[in-house]
Parts: structure tokens; C-alpha cells; sequence
């Protein structure tokens, strides 16, 4: 089952990228102009598709072409049944980082980012692979201030942006190193452009 074949709504109408383009959001952008405006209701130019679970193999959500992906992902199927697939199960792996908006229109936004590695076999004596997520959420009790109207307890939460990667040696080690150097600070703080 390969779902990577990726594809986005631009003005309402499916489409993807032509040769040559790529959809490369930093994370701030990720999280702030495409998730604040999913789980905000505001419109969007350029959407990315609904995943239905990350109870995915990562092989099947990037295919053969594709070193990354983004999807969003609503809460409630994603942690149905926890992070196992068919092939192994995601997990945590770093701590969760902060994310403020900065200078943004959405100036009292923040978010999260917490990344996870696949490993391939059963909890917990699985094969550490080179696919990594990252999964981006709102916080509600500040993203409710940015909203016109009041939203559903609960509504800010429920969708979650995803990225999918998979890492080449270099960039895992480049990985633990920064892993390493973020220990002694607990969170880290990315402010907005």
C-alpha cells in the first residue's frame, strides 16, 4: 500500500507539485501558517492531505521517490491505536519542543513539536530505523485568542501536521549530536521568524 504519492489542494483543487518545486515549510511555517489555519478554520491557498492514522509504515507513507512528507493527522484516529503499524511501532525519542510565533499574525499562538523514532519488531525489543516523524500541535488555551470565535473545548487539539522523513547516516548523526547538546537545556525555545 504506498500512499506517498504526494498531493495538495490548491484553491480547492487536488494537484501536485510540478518537477522542480518542492514544498519545504520550516516548522514554524508548518505549524503556524498551515496548522493554525486547519484547526482555526481559516482559509488556506495551498492544503495538505489527511492521513486517516500513523498506524502507517513509513515505507508506505513516502514510497520509493520521496525523502519526506506532510500530512495532517486528526488526533483521535491517530492515538486509537497507539503508535503500532503492521511492521513495528513509532516512538518518542526526543523531548517535546516549544514553538511562539513571534512576529506572526497569530502572535499568541504556540506550539509543540515531539519526534519519534520507527522501529521495526514488537515493543520494546525493536530495530531502530532511519525514519523519523515529527508531530506538531497546537496549545488550545492560547490558540483560542487568535480565533474569532470561540472554538469547542478540545477543537484545537485535534489535528496534529506531520512530517515523515527518512535519514541518511549523516543526518542521524547530526540527530544524536543535537539530541545531545539539548539535554542540558530541557526544552528549547524556536522563536519565529
Amino acid at each position: 500500500m504506498d500512499i506517498s504519492a504526494q498531493r495538495f489542494a490548491m484553491n480547492g483543487r487536488s494537484m501536485r507539485l510540478p518537477p522542480g518545486f518542492r514544498f519545504d515549510p520550516d516548522d514554524e511555517d508548518l505549524v503556524f501558517e498551515y496548522l493554525a489555519k486547519k484547526v482555526l478554520h481559516r482559509p488556506m491557498d495551498f492544503d495538505l492531505p489527511e492521513l486517516r492514522s500513523c498506524n502507517v509504515d513509513p515505507w508506505d507513507l513516502l514510497g520509493e521517490k520521496n525523502k519526506e512528507v506532510y500530512y495532517f493527522v486528526k488526533k483521535e484516529e491517530r492515538e486509537r491505536k497507539g503508535r503500532e503499524t503492521l511492521s513495528g511501532y513509532w516512538e518518542e525519542c526526543e523531548e517535546e519542543e516549544v514553538m511562539e510565533a513571534g512576529g506572526r499574525d497569530c502572535i499568541h499562538l504556540e506550539g509543540r513539536r515531539k519526534t519519534f523514532a520507527f522501529f521495526i519488531g514488537k515493543k520494546p525489543r525493536g530495530t531502530i530505523t532511519p525514519w523519523i516523524m515529527y508531530e506538531f500541535r497546537l496549545l488550545s488555551s492560547r490558540a483560542t485568542r487568535w480565533s474569532s470565535s470561540p472554538l469547542p473545548r478540545g477543537e484545537v487539539g485535534k489535528w496534529r501536521a506531520v512530517k515523515v522523513v527518512v535519514k541518511e547516516e549523516n543526518d542521524e548523526e547530526m540527530v544524536e549530536d543535537e539530541h545531545e547538546s539539548d539535554e542540558s537545556d530541557g526544552e528549547e525555545v524556536i522563536q519565529s521568524r
